[in-house]
């Protein structure tokens, strides 16, 4: 077959919108297969300065454009360029976007390498271009220059193709069947593979469902259940502590391996904990070696007994370490045979069940066919069916994800065996669950089974919560309630209309009745839904409306530019203007409660059909699964406006563009909970982390969590901070509340210092928006020095931020909240870091204002200890191995000025402290170094 003709196109532009920003660049490849036939490409004069971050990024400055033609001359010469040849891009949409505004290549097919990747590389980390290239072997690089890019572009592109090619027929049939009438970038060029290979003339079947599946049955009895003891037999507590010293059996399988004196101490109080049915805190200093620390005890306790030790953490990382490595590495040492299991919420695992009528059913726009696509390509690789294997981007495409998921709560395992053969992910977890000595899970699934009255996690009465400092707020997070405007419209279209959602697939079957249908009337049934969807749209926006009349009516000044969270206080509901928003929510809730009333019964009625009605079951089942989660919407949004509890806090979120509303409440207090399911009502919990005490006392945690009945311990890091770490005190920045002065110091600081340490810094801010305008100010300047800067936020992941900032020789990574913990780069490559501002919570935020009102005096209480836990958090990112050596720097004066600032110096490990000057600190920090 002969190859079409493709323009590869990309543009470089001021910034994200067509209709406010410029085109300042553009590159084009005309290519037919591996041969190109034409390459052009032009600067354009936008008529405006170039931003400074579009400079920092593409090169491109307001010199380099000075003397180029305007966007109608290039144009000119690109149109008769392209001609109607298809277009490819990388995310060709928003290049497009641009070009049709000005009437152009309205009508060319669109070729989009993203699509394509998504599908093709479902476990993909990035799809940026320059990811691509990377993952996919492209040495020419995607440079942020229009021709380079658009060159790249057509390297990714013919590289996707061959993987294309190596899809089996069945497959790649099956996903041009599913692109069909759909407007995607990856239909097209799917289908001209599938040509090529059937005039070949290759044979293609049906993809049936077990077909689709990389995963072996699984029976029950291939995972035999535990045995409980009638009566626990207690550990030996030196046998257990043994293991971990010298001679023992980690030290005998594992050459190399070093004694560390504060793990055994651990280890046998955790043994003691297990075997007395003791609550214990302790916190284990970095490079304690924690883990085996509590694995080795609990799987000596649960294999003697016969019993479940459930072990729960805050990060992927760390589950991902236990499960991947210290647990196998516990199985070749140890002389015990144990099983150990990895469980996630229902929502995390496939349901062939669902995937099936998915098929059936056919995507209805560009996000459910990545989704779609790029699941049937995974199943071809997956061993687990976890949806964290994939790369999902965006609301659109979790919500593809959610439509596929298991987390049907009617679906029994005995469903999951009989209509997935075994082969179901979550019936696959689920059994393994209950069959583990060891069963791992996070923080999120702990609280859910905790709110669930104990009825998600198999039975246990023994756990280890690692990260624990995190309990606190992954409670707070698991039990809180957040809905944006965006988010309801996101539910009334799932339930769509008479050409779209599940409205539309019932609307496809009143057309034909089935015989099963019998008097199901569905040409009324549809009807009635889609009136009731319309009146919902309707009050929904009425009531976000008067909410937020109400809102601005109390405002003395304008929403800001970074949006407004106002709490709705008891005060709140006696305001003028509140009845309004009352009967607004009455007005909203009638008309869900009759949708909802109306959604359920027909799906019971189809669900129950039988007779073979596959379809008519499956679109039963989804309709039920739509009207439960419309019930547990309306019983949180009534919480928010009619029936307020005073142990939850309420608040409304604006966002300052196009002024979108959202809903939130949080519970006040989770420690009674935490108390009530778990203190009380488990034999024995161990809670540790690195950080659990302030100024050296657990006072703080033992009060957020109710764990007064625990057990303390502290056992310190093997790591000699005092020759390894210095920490410098900025003495002359202005405070922070000269707000110019303190942002030069810290600007002029970064610098000197960034350069001093030829990188290798994380810079760990409190807020975005002073991290962006730090960015600003020194990226260029470092640059220069050979010096990159990395920036949260930069639409990179935080994995991906990691990756590049370790690959890098001399980098510095920018970061917010999520980076002052849970970063771990060993060695050179991280010797510095620097913390701008100490880490007090904002006092206006609606939960820390909310629980800040419950103490007597609320800084000293809970603010501060807050911050130290925090800080010590940043800290601890510096030192990671036993010949790591760094430099932490304080920017903020307040620790040298502020009767508060000791407690956070007291609360580092013992290492050398200084303070000094600005000016002194590129000096200090090279001799430190050693460089």
């Amino acid at each position: 077959m002969n190859p079409k003709s493709i323009a590869c196109l990309d543009l470089e532009t001021t910034g994200l919108s067509p209709d406010r920003d410029s085109v300042i660049e553009i590159g084009v490849v005309l290519f037919r297969g591996e041969r190109v036939e034409d390459e052009w490409s032009t600067l354009v004069n936008p008529g405006h300065p170039i931003p400074r971050a579009i400079t920092d990024l593409t090169g491109i400055t307001d010199a380099m454009v000075a003397d180029a033609p305007r966007l109608d001359r290039a144009l000119a010469k690109l149109e008769p360029l392209v001609g109607e040849r298809p277009i490819l891009g990388q995310s060709i949409g928003f290049d497009l976007g641009f070009l049709q505004r000005h009437g152009l290549f309205k009508f060319n097919q669109a070729f989009d390498t993203y699509d394509l990747a998504a599908v093709l590389l479902p476990t993909a980390p990035r799809y940026n271009l320059g990811a691509l290239a990377s993952a996919l072997g492209v040495i020419l690089p995607a440079t942020h220059r229009a021709l380079d890019d658009a060159r790249a572009t057509r390297a990714v592109f013919l590289r996707l193709l061959e993987m294309a090619a190596e899809l089996s027929l069945d497959l790649l049939a099956e996903l041009v069947r599913l692109s069909q009438n759909l407007e995607w970038g990856g239909g097209q060029p799917l289908e001209d593979v599938l040509g090529e290979r059937l005039q070949a003339r290759e044979a293609v079947g049906p993809l049936t469902a077990p077909a689709l599946f990389n995963l072996p049955a699984l029976r029950p009895s291939e995972s035999p259940d535990l045995s409980p003891a009638s009566e626990p037999s207690p550990l030996n507590v030196d046998e257990v502590v043994a293991t971990l010293d010298d001679g023992g059996a980690l030290a005998t399988r594992f050459p190399g391996y070093e004694r560390r004196t504060q793990q055994l101490e651990m280890t046998a109080a955790v043994a003691r904990s297990l075997s007395e049915g003791r609550h214990l805190l302790v916190e284990a200093g970095t490079g304690t070696g924690k883990s085996l620390a509590y694995l080795v005890p609990a799987v000596h306790w649960a294999v003697r007994n016969g019993l479940r030790v459930v072990v729960s953490t805050n990060t992927i990382n760390l589950q991902d370490q236990l499960i991947n490595k210290d647990i196998p590495d516990l199985q070749a040492a140890l002389n015990l045979d144990f099983r150990a299991a990895v469980l996630k919420g229902r929502a995390n695992y496939l349901c062939p069940r669902k995937l099936e009528a998915a098929r059936r059913r056919g995507p209805e726009t560009a996000e459910e066919m990545r989704v779609l696509g790029k699941t049937l390509v995974w199943l071809r690789q997956t061993t687990t069916g976890d949806r964290s294997e994939l790369n999902l981007g965006g609301p659109a495409e979790r919500m593809a994800w959610d439509r596929l998921s298991a987390q049907d709560e009617q679906c029994t395992l005995e469903t999951c065996q009989t209509l997935g053969h075994g082969t179901c992910p979550f019936y696959r977890a689920r059994v393994a669950a209950e069959s583990a000595h060891v069963l791992i899970v996070n923080h999120s699934l702990l609280v859910a089974d905790i709110a669930a009255e104990n009825r998600v996690l198999p039975e246990y009465d023994y756990l280890i919560v690692d990260e624990a400092h995190h309990l606190e707020s992954a409670t707070t997070d698991g039990l809180a309630f957040h809905l944006s405007q965006p988010d309801f419209d996101r539910v009334l279209r799932e339930l769509g209309g008479s050409r779209s959602g599940l409205a539309g697939a019932l609307a496809m079957l009143a057309r034909r009745p089935p015989a099963w249908a019998g008097d199901l009337d569905l040409r009324g049934q549809l009807d009635r839904l889609t009136e009731g969807g319309e009146r919902c749209q309707s009050d929904g926006r009425a009531l976000f409306e008067t909410l937020r009349r109400f809102i601005e009516n109390q405002l003395e000044s304008p929403i800001g530019e970074y949006g407004l969270e106002y709490r709705l206080l008891p005060s709140t509901r006696s305001l003028p203007g509140w009845e309004e928003v009352e009967i607004a929510w009455e007005n909203l809730r009638g008309a869900l409660d009759e949708l909802r009333r109306i959604t359920s019964g027909l799906g019971d009625r189809m669900a129950g059909a039988g007779g073979g009605a596959t379809q008519g079951e499956d679109l039963g089942s989804d309709l039920l699964g739509w009207a439960r989660r419309v019930q547990t919407l309306m019983n949180q949004m009534n919480q928010v406006f009619a029936e307020p509890s005073p142990s939850i806090i309420n608040w409304v979120g604006i966002q300052s563009e196009r002024l979108t509303m959202s809903l939130h409440a949080a519970p006040l207090h989770v420690g009674p909970l935490v108390e009530r399911h778990l203190w009380h009502q488990k034999a024995a919990i161990i809670m540790t982390s690195a950080t659990l005490t302030t100024a050296g006392e657990f006072d703080f945690l033992i009060h957020r969590l109710n764990a007064d009945e625990a057990d303390t311990l502290v056992v310190g890091s093997p790591f000699d901070y005092e020759h390894s770490a210095l920490v410098y005190l900025v003495s002359d920045i202005p405070e922070p509340s000269d707000v110019r002065g303190y942002q030069r110091g810290v600007e002029q600081g970064l610098i000197g210092l960034c350069k001093a340490s030829r990188g290798r810094a994380l810079v760990l801010f409190t807020s975005y928006a002073q991290l962006r305008q730090t960015h600003q100010a020194i990226a260029a300047p470092l640059a220069k020095a050979g010096v990159t800067v990395f920036e949260q936020g930069e639409g990179a992941s935080r994995h991906s931020l990691l990756e590049s900032f370790r690959a890098s020789d001399q980098a510095v990574l920018l970061g917010t909240r999520s980076f002052w913990e849970g970063v771990d780069v060993p060695g050179q490559a991280l010797s510095v870091v620097a913390i701008v501002r100490l880490p007090f919570a904002v006092p206006s935020d609606p939960i820390v204002a909310a629980r800040s009102e419950t103490f007597d005096d609320s800084f000293s209480e809970y603010s501060l200890p807050e911050a130290i836990l925090r800080f010590r958090q940043g800290f601890g990112r510096l030192i990671r191995t036993r010949t790591d050596r760094g430099l932490a720097v304080v920017f903020d004066r307040r620790i040298l000025t502020k009767s508060y600032g000791r407690y956070f110096t007291n609360s580092l490990p013992d290492c050398k402290i200084e303070q000094g000057t600005l000016a002194d600190l590129p000096k200090r920090a090279t001799l430190w170094l050693g460089e």
